[in-house]
């Protein structure tokens, strides 16, 4: 039922996030704290690009620099997966692999069902993404085959048995919350064929010296995932990732905000202004806006309505609930010999986020 994944698996020639501890290099961030402890070491080091560097504003406009992307990922692969969720970022790059003629050859959606399969319980039922999918399809004259890939009950409570080994380190904190990894225990056949697996992580923080970076959360810690690119911050493409953080330090110029895309903490709508500028098209539905974020402060990832859904279908079913009481066991021991690397000292507060490399901006 689960084929454990045993090492990290590469899009050829291309430069992979990861976490680094003296010398040796690491794909989960819980497996670097873990040698960290072991060896000595504070913090792991994280890297999203090999080297920092230096760049001026590109020539080309932030649109070319996507088509390039597009180009990029047809020439370079043999066949190309997209993740697809709905969401504004994987949003984009659908419409433009489709509008450019990019190699594209599955569309990709997972579903989580904790405690029963329904259609309540995952965004892409919940708010109809498919017919937006179909839509969008149509609106290119595309014919790209849709695949379902479901992650069951039966398969979140062989994980909940075996989490320190298998899920945990390969996943964000957010109960039953995942990346490609999980998926490629389960169907293992995505591997196969030469496909690649591309996401729309991440945006890049702009600070007040000029200097973009990334934090390692806002890839949803999918550094494990297989074949994966992540399409924003390609670093065989930098004038992507750099065309957006100098839309990012124009907007603060202009706004006169110091702390730009804190997803949590209120600032989502102003990243979401940057993307809307930017040409990032609507689906118009929900996913538009970040909708799961509550308009009321907290830390706390219990809370965002996206995971109250998950717990509730969770509780729904026997196996449901058995699976929620071995995560939660897990997590409570977990948080109590590891509060130095999570914020506040709680496991329900996220991980304290670990900066990449930084990179200066020249246009001033």
């Amino acid at each position: 039922m689960i084929t454990p994944l045993t090492s990290k698996l590469h899009v050829p020639g291309m430069y992979s996030p990861c976490y680094k501890v003296g010398e040796q290099t690491f794909y989960s961030k819980c497996h670097a704290i873990k040698h960290c402890r072991k060896m000595g070491y504070k913090w792991p080091s994280y890297h999203v690009w090999e080297e920092s560097g230096s760049f001026q504003r590109p020539k080309i406009t932030f649109e070319q620099s996507v088509k390039n992307q597009c180009d990029l990922i047809s020439d370079t692969s043999k066949k190309v997966r997209l993740f697809y969720s709905g969401g504004k970022d994987s949003n984009l790059i659908l419409h433009r692999m489709l509008s450019t003629n990019s190699k594209l050859d599955e569309i990709a959606v997972y579903r989580r069902f904790p405690g029963r399969k329904d259609k309540t319980s995952n965004e892409f039922d919940q708010f109809d993404i498919l017919s937006v999918t179909k839509k969008t399809l149509d609106q290119y004259d595309a014919h790209v085959p849709i695949k379902f890939y479901d992650v069951l009950p039966e398969h979140f409570s062989y994980y909940s048995k075996n989490l320190n080994e298998l899920f945990f380190p390969y996943s964000d904190l957010d109960f039953f919350v995942h990346g490609v990894h999980t998926i490629a225990e389960i169907y293992p056949e995505i591997l196969d064929d030469g496909f690649v697996n591309v996401m729309g992580h991440a945006m890049p923080y702009v600070n007040d010296q000029d200097e973009f970076y990334w934090i390692d959360l806002d890839f949803n810690l999918t550094q494990p995932d297989p074949f994966a690119i992540n399409f924003f911050s390609d670093p065989r493409n930098k004038d992507l990732a750099v065309n957006m953080a100098y839309a990012v330090k124009d907007f603060k110029k202009n706004d006169k905000i110091k702390k730009l895309n804190d997803y949590g903490n209120g600032e989502y709508e102003k990243v979401n202004l940057i993307k809307n500028s930017l040409g990032f098209p609507f689906t118009g539905t929900v996913l538009d806006d970040k909708y799961d974020v509550l308009s009321v402060q907290t830390p706390n990832w219990l809370l965002t309505r996206k995971q109250i859904v998950l717990m509730a279908n969770a509780q729904s079913t026997q196996i449901g609930r058995q699976t929620f009481d071995n995560f939660v066991r897990f997590y409570e021991n977990f948080s109590t010999k590891f509060k130095e690397y999570l914020n506040d000292g709680s496991i329900y507060h996220k991980w304290v986020g670990s900066l990449s490399e930084k990179h200066r901006l020249l246009d001033t």
